[in-house]
């Protein structure tokens, strides 16, 4: 993500979900449907990430 679009996806209330989104698409490339211990650990933050969206508002300092 560049800058612009970092900004775009804060404004729109997505920053997390956007991330969360990026992240589990990489895991799923990379693991498919492996068990490893990696994975778990994404989609542990990937989770964190959805409860922040859900939960959570960027402000600017």
């Amino acid at each position: 993500m560049n800058k612009q679009s970092v900004e775009f996806h804060i404004k729109s209330d997505d920053y997390f979900g956007t991330l969360a989104t990026i992240l589990d698409l990489i895991k799923q490339q990379i693991f498919g449907d492996k068990k490893n211990k990696l994975k778990k650990v994404i989609e542990s933050k990937v989770s964190e990430l959805m409860y922040l969206q859900k939960n959570y508002q960027i402000v600017k300092k």
